[in-house]
Formats: C-alpha cells, structure tokens, sequence
C-alpha cells in the first residue's frame, strides 16, 4: 500500500508540474456550468420579458377601431410600427414582432366577411420570435370576443359554439416541475470528470511509455498491482477534485441568473452538493480506471487520446437512453453507470433527493466494475514494458 501511496504522489507532482494543462482543465470544469445556466437564464428572461411587455407594434390600425379598443382595454399600448420594419427586425433593431392589418379590416368585418391579421417578425431575430406566442394569445382572446357578439347579434346561442370544452390539468408534482430547465447540468458534471481525467490518465500511461519513463519505473520493486492501484488512486483524485469544483461553482452560477423563474426553481444547497458528490464519486473511480485500462493499449500519446474519445462521447449517448423508453423507465437504468448518476442527479435538481437503496446500487455497479478493470489494468501492466 504504501508503495502504491509512493505512486499516486509521483503521479500527483507529474500533473502539477503540467499547470498550463491542469489550469485549463480545472478552469473550464469551474466555468462551463455558470455559463451554461447564465445562457439558460438569460434566454429565459428574454421569453418572460415578451410575455410581460405591454405594448404592440402595429401597421394599419387605423382601419380596425375595434381591435384597437380591445388593445387598449387589455392594458397594452399600441405603438405605430416603422415604415421598414422588415429591414429593422431583419438586422434586429425591432424587437418585438408586428402586427399587420389590412386597409378593409372593419368593413370586411361588418360584411361578415372572414379576415386575416397578420404577425410579421424574423424567426433569426430570438426576442422578436418569443414576442409571437404573447401576440398571439391577445389576437385570439380578440377573435373569440369578436365571434361571441356576432353570434349574439344574430340571436344564436353562444354555447353552440363550442358544445364540448376541453381543459388542460396537469397532474405532475410542483417538486417534479423544478429543474426541468437543468437537466443538462447533471451531463455537464460528468462530462468535466471524463475530460480531466481523460488528460491524467493518458499522461500517466501511454504519454510516459512514450517519453520512455515507464521502463525506469517498472525496473523499481514494484508489482503490477501497486502501479495499477497508484496510477488509478492518482487519476481518481483529481477527478474527484475537479467534479468537487464544477459542484461548488453551483453556488456563484445561482448569482448570475438573469431569470425569476429559473432563479426560484434552482435552488442548489449543500445538502444537495452532498448528494452529489455521494452519486459522482464512485462513477469518477470507475470512468478513471476505464480511461487508464484504454489509454494502457496505446502506444503513443495519440492514439490514446483518440481511443479515450470514445468515452466522452458515451456519456451524453447513455444519458439519451431514456428517449428510447417513453413512458415509465425501466428499473435495469438504475444499475447502468452514468444513467444511474443522472437519473439521481436530476432527482436532486427537483428537490428528490435519491434513496440509500440506490445510492448503495449504483455504488456497488461502479466498485465492482472498476475492481474488475484495476485487475485487467495490473495484468496488463508489466506486459506493456516487454511488448515494447
């Protein structure tokens, strides 16, 4: 044991010697995720902010005094759009889309006539684009207004209109509501663990077999198993380092949402910073003696780094499982490593926290299998040196 404690230091000073590598990797693990919810909240705020605004742009609303009065009951304002705002909304000077009504608006109303409005905007221009939904939801209030006095006018009951009225419940737990806007950050965790420990573990194996060091280091009295269990312990702990930074730079992320609603929905704690750490610290043991037992087969720095893709690129796959199980998932997701993790995360996020059982579960899966990779890893050690 202690000689394998002699190899995690060794390995340890090895990745602190490469600061410009290890900055970059502890740097974009601390900031991707604040930025990612910053981009999140602020699109966020962008749509609430269209559905707050109070005022529509208008062509033409000199030809429909009655839409205008309905406008203006609804507390909104009405605001004469410019003669070129298509060029304006186009280069994203406008931004909020414009209503169009035509010259024979009211008269073609009072023929009982069927008319068109329509709402111009640039699907290129985002807030322009969020501003629809609001537009729409006012201009439809305004058709179903209009259709109930007509009918009245003609003495036909307003009820045969619509004799079948369908409503919307939603029946999901408020708790469960929350978080549906960061059901990213779970991937986004882990993705920072495999991108980390992908560059330790590369370095410590076939980046020294192809400097030439790892010959020197097999003639020392050491047994596969040690290496194995001191290069692993090396990677792990600075995995489990940088999945404890990217946890902690939840904290200051929360400062810098631009939105109310994501603000009041994420609410990240400690109690929650401790529940995943207890969900990401086996699978980052595991992940490590993955990218050590791939990066052990390489010959070159290279190769391992393209083989060790591999892995990145499976995290996202695995946590898009679910997609291909609508409905109720099955109960086998939670003994799959990563899936387990952000099933657990996510229930975290809505304020769920996971149970012992599964916690215990997801641990067991990643012991056994990282102690079934560390044992192909020991063998696979001093044979390396031999093969050359």
């Amino acid at each position: 044991m202690k000689r394998s404690l002699i190899i995690v230091r060794k390995e340890l000073l090895d990745a602190l010697r490469d600061r410009r590598t290890l900055l970059t990797a502890l740097l974009s693990s601390m900031l991707a995720v604040p930025l990612l919810l910053l981009i999140f909240s602020v699109l966020l705020a962008q749509m609430e902010s269209q559905d707050e605004r109070r005022s529509v742009l208008v062509v033409g609303i000199a030809a429909a005094p009655e839409l205008e009065n309905f406008i203006l009951r609804n507390a909104y304002q009405i605001v004469p759009a410019p003669a070129d705002y298509v060029a304006k909304s186009r280069s994203k000077e406008l931004d909020a889309p414009v209503l169009i009504i035509p010259a024979d608006f009211s008269k073609k109303l009072a023929a009982g006539e069927k008319v068109s409005l329509e709402i111009a905007y640039d699907s290129g221009n985002r807030p322009a684009q969020f501003g629809v939904r609001a537009l729409r939801r006012l201009l439809t209030a305004y058709a179903q207004e209009t259709t109930l006095r007509l009918l009245s006018l003609r003495g036909v009951s307003t009820e045969l209109l619509q004799m079948v009225e369908i409503r919307e419940r939603n029946v999901q737990a408020a708790e469960s509501r929350k978080g549906s806007l960061t059901e990213m950050l779970p991937m986004m965790v882990m993705m920072a663990i495999v991108i980390s420990g992908m560059v330790a573990a590369i370095d410590s194996t076939a980046g020294e077999r192809e400097r030439g060091s790892l010959e020197p280091l097999m003639m020392n009295p050491l047994s596969g198993t040690q290496l194995a269990l001191g290069k692993w312990g090396a990677v792990t702990l600075l995995s489990w380092t940088v999945a404890s930074l990217t946890i902690a730079s939840f904290f200051p992320a929360q400062w810098l949402l631009r939105s109310d609603t994501l603000r009041a929905e994420f609410q990240f704690g400690p109690a929650d910073a401790g529940n995943f750490l207890l969900i990401l610290l086996p699978l980052a043991a595991l992940v490590a003696a993955l990218q050590i037992a791939i990066a052990l087969d390489c010959k070159t720095y290279k190769e391992a780094q393209v083989r060790n893709q591999l892995v990145t690129i499976l995290i996202p796959l695995v946590s898009l499982l679910p997609v291909l199980f609508p409905g109720r998932e099955p109960t086998w997701f939670q003994w799959l490593p990563v899936l387990a993790q952000n099933q657990m995360m996510n229930q975290v996020l809505k304020g769920q926290p996971p149970t012992l059982a599964a916690l215990l579960a997801a641990a067991l899966v990643c012991a056994v299998l990282t102690l079934l990779v560390l044992y192909r890893i020991a063998r696979k050690m001093r044979r390396v040196v031999l093969e050359g």
